[in-house]
């Protein structure tokens, strides 16, 4: 047979799906009359009576259109209220339905990349009766979470990069069991930037292994995806080929059985000839040992169903390439489909929607230090920002309108983006990083190797979402990163307390000529900055911002304001607390850390970070090298235990380390 085959539905992936009435309509009904009478053993509207995936497969094939359209509409009535994402979710929609139809995912696998296209997934598994509580506490999460459902979501997974790797490690074990099941993973084409997409499929390739990796192509990961390969997609789609296909692929297709060998016999003799050409649409999969099979019109349910079927029958690792319209079925979301992937609560007026208008509150944290970044920028003709594919999470998307020649988004890299950012320092520029705590841990080796390694190159890492992240959960939870750089020599580790500090921090940093990080969090800053004025910022150098007696609060970052206000409450107690803001993580202030423990009876360290080797952990350290009574010293920071999703207020007292545990600490 050919390696190769091309083949698209009629239905184009930037059609708009109509709503529910509208689809009942076109399968022959008056819209608010009744339903099509289509003999179905399931009771429609469809989902409030869809306990299992099973169910899927009872649901006449004339009528699943209408449950992909009761999907959206659900989809979009609850992340309204919840927020979440919606772009893309809406966007495999039929993909996920034709899915269940094919598959039985109690004894088959299946693999989600990105984690966060999994609502209609999780509304075809039994949590439709939950799905109000999407990403509220206590909810349900908004990535697959095998706490969940044990038998749909084999992994806990929301970053990408690892589902054929997963994928084809369930496909190895189960064959070696003699399990006989299906394994596929679905893969974003945005998580094809990522290196170990391609470990894998290399590995696959060689082992020739039963798995069916499909390419869910809709040209964005969060941002319009980046690099050569994304080009490349383009190129296949935008193919004389495709174009060719897509026109008679309807009446193509009708010809292939649902089972059978008559599918390779017509794909080898139409497609024989281009299979292996250098031009061949699909041809790097090709290389790395896949059969490629595409692209297929991924809003088509008929035809996905059709060519899932036969994939079962085709032996070894083989690619499904689909095209979808990321937001397809709501006209705003498809229009804009950047800014509806993670949405906040939002309202609908007629076609168009609008982010809800809360009361005003201060900048965020990314703000702050994107614009400061750029301020510095205008006055530092060296420097250079990097993004791994989040130029709007990150802030970075204005310093790229700014200065769009200085500007890097090297896709969901991050081992990359550490690496170049160390080569740019090496070259004289000065790069700064602007990368999420939870995805920075991909790129622990380069920290070492690359900046550690060379003496501490000059790189300013801007470590966005550290701490615990509100309703991402623990998936996205950045409290590793102190832990994680600061045994690497050369580095410098600093933490702002409020807006004036963080833009100060950032100008130091750059200027300073040295590897720097510095961590804050998915929060707005304090309303109003917490000293009078603002103290020069001094290498490795603490500040108290309130002195008192007996009892101090050493607190680190953004969870000085939480010390202040433990302070005022202890205050009305009767104590009267010393506060000290660190700064520095590393190198610690040890004067401070001394002239703390020496003139209190308690010194509470608080930090929004894994307690294990973290800031209170550094403190440890350091007073006992100083010879100091460490028994003073009671940390507060995360437990050894996974945060779960919620408010991030909640989160911190969930956690105890709000103002009211710091108070508990001080008076036990």
């Amino acid at each position: 047979m050919s390696d190769h085959v091309t083949l698209s539905g009629t239905h184009s992936a930037d059609s708009t799906l109509k709503t529910l009435e509208e689809v009942a309509h076109k399968a022959g009904a008056a819209v608010g009359a009744e339903r099509p009478l289509i003999e179905c053993p399931i009771a429609r509207p469809f989902l409030k009576h869809i306990k299992d995936a099973s169910d899927v497969k009872r649901i006449p094939a004339e009528l699943l259109p209408e449950l992909a359209a009761e999907i959206r509409e659900k989809i979009n009535a609850t992340v309204q209220n919840t927020g979440g994402h919606l772009s893309s979710n809406l966007g495999v929609t039929e993909l996920t339905i034709a899915l269940h139809r094919v598959y039985d995912f109690k004894v088959d696998r299946l693999v989600l990349d990105v984690g966060h296209q999994v609502y209609p997934h999780k509304l075809l598994t039994g949590r439709f009766d939950r799905f109000h509580t999407l990403r509220q506490q206590g909810g349900i999460s908004g990535y697959p979470n095998h706490h969940e459902s044990p038998e749909y979501d084999m992994f806990m997974t929301a970053h990408a990069g690892c589902a054929v790797s997963s994928g084809l490690g369930l496909a190895v074990g189960d064959h070696m069991q003699n399990k006989g099941n299906h394994v596929v993973a679905v893969v974003g084409d945005g998580a094809l930037t990522a290196g170990l997409v391609f470990e894998a499929l290399n590995h696959a390739g060689d082992l020739k292994e039963d798995m069916l990796v499909i390419l869910n192509d809709n040209g964005c990961s969060i941002a319009p995806t980046t690099g050569a390969l994304s080009a490349t997609c383009s190129d296949i789609k935008a193919s004389h080929l495709f174009k060719q296909v897509n026109k008679k692929g309807k009446e193509f297709l009708e010809k292939i059985p649902y089972v059978g060998k008559e599918v390779e016999r017509i794909a080898e003799q139409a497609f024989e000839a281009v299979s292996r050409a250098a031009n061949a649409p699909g041809s790097i999969f090709l290389d790395l040992g896949f059969r490629y099979y595409g692209p297929v019109d991924g809003h088509d349910i008929d035809s996905l169903v059709r060519w899932l079927t036969e994939m079962k029958s085709v032996k070894g690792p083989k690619l499904l390439h689909v095209v979808t319209k990321k937001g397809h079925g709501l006209p705003w979301a498809a229009k804009d489909p950047y800014t509806w992937h993670g949405a906040k609560p939002y309202e609908v007026e007629g076609s168009e929607a609008r982010v809800k208008k809360g009361a005003p509150t201060p900048p965020a944290y990314t703000k702050v230090i994107s614009d400061a970044i750029t301020n510095v920028a205008k006055k530092d003709e060296k420097l250079v920002a990097i993004t791994a594919a989040m130029p709007d999470g990150t802030g970075l998307i204005n310093f790229q309108k700014v200065f769009p020649k200085r500007y890097f988004d090297v896709g969901i890299c991050e081992q990359h983006a550490v690496c170049f950012a160390a080569a740019l320092a090496k070259s004289g520029l000065h790069p700064v990083a602007c990368i999420y705590s939870s995805f920075l841990q991909r790129a622990v080796d380069q920290l070492m190797h690359e900046i550690s390694l060379q003496d501490g190159l000059p790189v300013v890492l801007c470590i966005d979402r550290a701490g615990v992240v509100g309703d991402d959960g623990p998936t996205h939870g950045g409290v590793f990163d102190i832990a994680y750089m600061r045994s690497f020599p050369f580095f410098t580790l600093m933490a702002p307390k409020d807006q004036p500090e963080a833009e100060a921090m950032v100008e130091w940093a750059v200027k300073s000529n040295k590897a720097v990080a510095i961590r804050y969090p998915r929060d707005n800053v304090p309303a109003q900055p917490l000293s009078k004025e603002l103290k020069p910022i001094e290498f490795g150098k603490g500040e108290i911002l309130r002195q008192g007696e007996k009892v101090a609060i050493l607190a680190y970052g953004a969870m000085v304001v939480h010390a202040m206000e433990a302070a005022t409450m202890l205050e009305k107690k009767g104590i009267n607390a010393t506060v000290a803001n660190a700064r520095f993580a590393k190198p610690f202030d040890t004067e401070l850390l001394k002239d703390l423990v020496t003139k209190h009876d308690r010194i509470i360290t608080v930090e929004d970070h894994q307690l294990q080797n973290g800031f209170g952990s550094a403190a440890l350290e350091e007073a006992n090298i100083l010879g100091l009574d460490t028994r003073k010293i009671v940390r507060l920071g995360i437990p050894d235990r996974w945060v779960q999703h919620g408010p991030r207020k909640w989160q911190l007292a969930d956690a105890g380390i709000d103002a009211d545990h710091i108070v508990k600490a001080a008076l036990k």
